[in-house]
């Protein structure tokens, strides 16, 4: 583990050096300090902030309730296959086998093309505060959030690849607040890494899945803190999260089609352990801004045996660096095992000899990687660039036969306009480099060999109607 460490350390290291860089006065364009110090639950808008100039909001007794949402519409090409699709995670490899298609012919992944319309990834979702809050009691508050991610209803009588998909649970929690502290029960971001790259492409999961950004909804019952320090301020997260691992290496999927599932309780659920995370951020004030440090930690296990258990820990850091005006700096480091929950290690938790349900070799993949964002807010933040990378990248000599994805790396830029102040448009570009490594005697793993790599670009335009 420490040889790892050491090797691996870099993604990390990375952010920590950065975040004591001297820094100037820039307003952040898409998320509150996080230390925030008003009463209540606010939406958070994908892309660029929706204007606060009105609200569709009413007070109901003592509740006031706000509806809101994103009317997203996407359309995308690539110049070869990519996993994901309408949210590309990684170039589909060209592997010596090909493709067969319908007619009998033979042909690589990479030269599939695939244009893409899809309103699945729009969101609807209200929130609840208090009217008159009590500034010396407890105020109650919750959020409810969906989208239209989730599985695809199938029957005999409409065609396949008609989009009739249902709604999903995106967040959906209550919480309560005293002064400078807070308890939250329910399904929200997870506590470790909570940043995510700004993108209208990638709504129903974030841009950089896969590819250097750990992230997950999960049911948790977390305490936030908060305090000042002088000018700078500080927030302590504390809390226990639902333990899912979902890794079909070791379990097998549900049945299809069944409304309860009688025949996995899940092996993170089995340990009787939940997720332990925490994080600790700062935020220095700036000049006219604030920036913000964080270091976070998870550590979690699943039961694969009747005295066999998995763990799995991660270590990450978070920055958000305004070094002026018209350039705000933010990313994510991280390094861990088993991170197959926040599909880090390319969605590889463990690697595997063997088929269920029985294995003859179990052992966890180590795991480091990150990205890195600029944004360039210009005419006041109705223009906004972005640019950036990310990469995920297992530890080779943890992969066995079945596990063979060894790297994955993306850029991208993108460039948003506030056409009013509910429409905003967004042109981005992305550039996917996947890599396996294989194993010539299955029985035997060697070191990487040459192996089948995916290479994409993708094109998307997105607008937005934001209320």
């Amino acid at each position: 583990m420490n040889r790892y460490l050491g090797k691996r350390w870099w993604a990390v290291s990375l952010f920590a050096v950065a975040a004591w860089t001297q820094v100037g006065f820039c307003q952040e364009v898409s998320e509150a300090p996080a230390a925030a110090s008003s009463i209540g639950t606010r939406p958070s808008y994908p892309g660029l902030p929706r204007g606060q100039a009105s609200k569709l909001e009413t007070e109901i007794g003592p509740m006031k309730v706000r509806f809101y949402g994103t009317i997203l519409f996407n359309s995308s090409i690539s110049t070869a296959s990519a996993i994901g699709q309408e949210v590309p995670l990684w170039a589909a490899p060209n592997g010596p086998a090909g493709v067969a298609y319908p007619d009998g012919s033979v042909g690589r992944a990479g030269d599939n093309k695939d244009l893409v319309f899809t309103m699945r990834q729009s969101i609807l979702g209200f929130t609840l505060n208090p009217a008159k809050p009590n500034e010396a009691g407890w105020n109650p508050s919750a959020l409810f959030e969906i989208d239209f991610f989730g599985s695809r209803t199938a029957d005999t009588f409409s065609p396949q690849n008609r989009v009739f998909n249902q709604p999903r649970v995106r967040l959906g929690y209550f919480q309560l607040e005293h002064r400078n502290l807070k308890f939250v029960f329910g399904q929200d971001k997870m506590i470790l890494a909570p940043l995510d790259p700004v993108s209208l492409s990638h709504v129903g999961v974030p841009l950089g899945a896969t590819a250097g950004d750990l992230w997950g909804w999960f049911p948790q019952a977390r305490m936030d803190w908060t305090s000042k320090l002088g000018s700078t301020g500080l927030l302590v997260q504390l809390g226990i999260l639902r333990p899912q691992f979902g890794d079909t290496r070791l379990e097998a999927a549900p049945a299809s089609g069944s409304v309860i599932d009688l025949g996995s309780s899940g092996l993170g659920e089995r340990s009787s352990q939940p997720f332990y995370q925490g994080r600790v951020a700062l935020s220095p004030r700036l000049r006219q801004t604030t920036a913000t440090f964080g270091v976070s930690g998870h550590f979690g296990q699943e039961k694969v045996g009747v005295d066999h258990t998995v763990q799995s820990w991660a270590a990450a850091v978070d920055m958000r660096l305004p070094l002026d005006p018209h350039l705000i700096i933010r990313g994510e480091g991280y390094a861990g095992r088993n991170l197959v929950p926040f599909q880090g290690g390319i969605v590889q938790g463990v690697a595997a000899i063997g088929n269920l349900p029985t294995l003859t070799r179990i052992q966890g993949i180590g795991d480091g990687g990150g990205w890195l964002e600029a944004i360039v807010p210009m005419n006041s933040g109705k223009d906004t660039l972005y640019f950036g990378a990310g990469m995920d990248d297992p530890k080779n000599s943890n992969l066995l036969p079945g596990s063979t994805r060894a790297k994955n790396s993306f850029l991208w830029a993108s460039y948003f306009r506030k056409i009013t102040n509910e429409v905003t448009a967004a042109f981005e570009w992305s550039y996917w480099d996947f890599q396996t490594i294989a194993f010539p005697v299955a029985s035997q793993p060697t070191r990487e060999v040459k192996a089948p790599s995916g290479i994409a670009h993708v094109i998307n335009i997105s607008l937005s109607y934001q209320f």
